[in-house]
């Protein structure tokens, strides 16, 4: 654990330095005029502090209950994927986003962990953050987050039995029960140790700006921006002369009212639609920097749903460019592939990609030539 909680420190290192008017705005997760009720992430904080305690004053069965309800409440946090996979576009020369993982037509519904998980995987990875990726990989068991919360699980001494679910994978084989000492409470102080370190280097970062500071920022061109600090850390920014009211020129920012103790904005219209195009834009070239999708297509398959949905003609050129980009990295990784199983193992994957290219992007492409490729690989 000690080198992915390094990564995890150096992920806010880097993403200040990548981008710090960005980074501050993580920071502030700005959403709309309120106090902390616009996002839960204090709420998760104290939450777990207190589900801490109990599960270190507990043993037996009760320890095992509090562990369940720590576990399961620790990858529930939709603003903890969102600051991580933030910091992620911050770190590699981006924006930052409250809102990375929204629902579209398509999956219209609350994401589950896991699948919020694999949508900062591919970012991670860019980021070369392979011992988060592995503290995902090795403590994340959707299984236990699903029995326990729909009480669907069953404790007999120290073993918890998954009841109505799905087996845990470990390697090859599933599993439908497993010993608390050995395989839970190693997973769940793993757990633990994560989060105190996230949220120590959150609030470190928040109370590091003890004076104002100025930096570059984007709004939405190059400007100057002036980042508020104070003996309680953090208290807002401002981007001068960017609004115009009858002539006269006024500054936009995001400011902390100790009156009222809220956050605000002033002259910033936050339209939704616009900054899902900024955001879709950023992340269409980040993916065209790319040569393959080395984690996890999910961030991928998102953002293609979310062009299908808006229909625009510029994003969709893009993303049927994208699709042939990346399905055509694997067809040629499938020529090159020597082990049967592997390369029959990528066939999916490329006619997903291509008969996505066909299905959005007809109208770009030379079909005659895709569909052959299409009817090869089918048969």
């Amino acid at each position: 654990m000690e080198n992915t909680l390094k990564e995890l420190s150096n992920l806010f290192d880097e993403a200040k330095a990548g981008a710090e008017f960005e980074f501050v705005m993580t920071l502030i997760n700005y959403r709309g005029i309120g106090k902390e009720d616009v996002t839960n992430l204090y709420e998760w904080f104290d939450a777990i502090e207190f589900y801490k305690r109990l599960y270190f004053e507990f043993s037996g069965k009760e320890k095992t209950r509090m562990g369940a309800l720590l576990y399961s409440t620790f990858f529930e946090n939709s603003d903890f994927y969102n600051i991580i996979g933030s910091l992620c576009k911050e770190k590699l020369g981006y924006k930052g986003s409250s809102y990375l993982y929204y629902k579209t037509k398509k999956m219209d519904r609350l994401l589950g962990t896991g699948e919020k998980i694999d949508l900062i995987l591919e970012l991670l990875n860019d980021c070369d953050k392979q011992g988060i990726i592995q503290f995902f990989t090795d403590n994340h068991f959707k299984e236990i987050r699903n029995t326990f919360f729909h009480s669907a699980y069953s404790l007999i001494e120290d073993t918890y039995i998954l009841q109505d679910s799905d087996p845990i994978i470990i390697g090859t084989a599933g599993i439908f029960h497993f010993e608390v000492g050995d395989f839970f409470y190693p997973k769940v102080e793993n757990v633990i140790g994560f989060f105190d370190e996230f949220k120590r280097l959150y609030n470190a970062a928040f109370m590091s700006y003890q004076e104002d500071k100025e930096v570059l920022a984007l709004f939405p061109g190059p400007t100057k921006a002036t980042i508020f600090g104070s003996a309680e850390g953090l208290k807002g920014l401002e981007i001068k002369n960017t609004a115009s009211f009858f002539g006269q020129m006024a500054h936009s920012g995001i400011y902390y009212d100790p009156t009222y103790k809220m956050w605000m904005a002033k002259n910033i219209r936050f339209d939704f639609p616009q900054k899902e195009a900024v955001e879709i834009k950023e992340e269409l070239d980040r993916y065209d920097k790319k040569n393959n999708i080395n984690r996890s297509d999910a961030e991928f398959q998102n953002l293609i749903d979310r062009i299908v949905e808006r229909r625009r003609d510029e994003e969709l050129f893009k993303a049927t460019s994208l699709l042939l980009k990346f399905g055509g990295a694997r067809d040629k990784q499938m020529e090159k592939e020597q082990n049967l199983f592997k390369k029959k193992s990528l066939y999916p994957g490329i006619l997903h990609y291509y008969n996505q290219a066909l299905e959005i992007g007809a109208k770009f492409i030379e079909v005659s030539k895709l569909k052959a490729r299409i009817k090869e690989l089918e048969e």
